[in-house]
């Protein structure tokens, strides 16, 4: 027998390995409505309710267990579940007795941060204000930052022109029914994107669904627009994106000191071909006046399958004439 504190309150349990579950006579809880079936040794099958969850301690060890509740059994059982969550072994001796160890608990974990004195600062700086762009770089070079400007523009690249397959017909799809939440902030997304001419109104023959996205961990709605059928009457370019693994291994060894811009609404940066504009054409219906349009896009869109490989041949053109490395620094 071995006496564990169930609650706070000591109870004499039969060790017996033979049960999968481990058994109270008396509610050591609340029923918490989850049952299992019971097979007696006639064959007849119960569905026995299992207790609340309570904590239990043995020899140093603590756990939480949920006891199956059987006020028929002669004594209270320790089954396996409850001897695995415990850590126990049982070992036999000669004469025929058994004995019962536990195993000792595990030590809590300790991790340790070795960090330079000098950024040492960091560890006492909130979340929030690790991100943030430092006030005196927000003023003296305010517009590199992407938040508070509109995309930039490569304005050494011709407008992009975009090719049909052979035998292409327009594709007219219906826009998708949107919740009115999503409609008033999709509209400030697009109101936004119509002030900075990323967005035009237009009359095509073309469209294609714009679809509602909520961003994780917010009430916002960003507009995703359904290119999948312009994707399929467009030609693809031959991708020459680069591998990044190639780029990390021109790296030096020795760096120690990493910068990563991130370029926020890269494909914006490229101009449509007047041409083309029509093919990237949505309908939407306005919350605030019930009016319908098409809109289009004046830039490489979002989505499109060309686009990454347009971006990725522009970059590439513009740093060119970039030095690789200068002042010990690896660009």
């Amino acid at each position: 027998m071995v006496r564990i504190q169930v609650g706070g309150h000591p109870i004499d349990f039969m060790v017996d390995t033979g049960a999968e579950l481990s058994v109270v006579t008396q509610p050591v809880a609340p029923l918490s409505g989850k049952e299992t079936t019971i097979v007696a040794a006639t064959g007849n099958q119960t569905h026995r309710p299992f207790c609340g969850p309570r904590r239990c301690r043995l020899g140093g060890h603590e756990v939480i267990h949920e006891f199956l509740y059987l006020p028929d059994c002669p004594v209270p059982l320790m089954g396996r579940d409850l001897l695995a969550k415990m850590g126990t072994q049982i070992s036999f001796s000669t004469d025929g007795s058994a004995q019962l160890k536990l195993t000792e608990p595990p030590s809590p974990l300790i991790m340790a941060l070795a960090v330079k004195r000098e950024e040492e600062w960091r560890l006492y700086s909130s979340p929030s204000e690790m991100g943030a762009i430092p006030p005196e770089l927000e003023t003296k070079y305010s517009l590199v930052w992407a938040e508070g400007n509109p995309p930039g523009l490569a304005k050494c690249h011709a407008p992009v022109l975009i090719d049909l397959k052979p035998g292409a017909q327009p594709v007219k799809l219906r826009q998708y029914s949107i919740p009115r939440e999503a409609q008033l902030r999709i509209q400030v997304h697009l109101d936004r994107l119509l002030q900075h001419g990323l967005l035009i109104k237009c009359q095509s023959p073309w469209n294609t669904p714009l679809l509602p996205v909520k961003k994780p961990g917010t009430q916002d709605y960003c507009p995703v627009q359904d290119l999948r059928a312009i994707n399929e009457a467009t030609v693809t370019l031959h991708p020459s994106v680069p591998n990044p693994y190639t780029l990390l291994g021109l790296i030096p060894s020795t760096a120690e000191w990493f910068t990563c811009l991130d370029l926020k609404d890269t494909f914006f940066c490229l101009w449509v071909a007047p041409a083309s504009q029509p093919l990237f054409a949505f309908e939407w219906e306005n919350p605030h006046t019930g009016t319908k349009e098409q809109l289009t896009w004046t830039r490489l869109p979002q989505g499109f399958k060309n686009s990454p490989t347009l971006f990725s041949g522009a970059l590439a053109a513009d740093l060119a004439e970039f030095p690789g490395q200068k002042l010990g620094c690896v660009f």
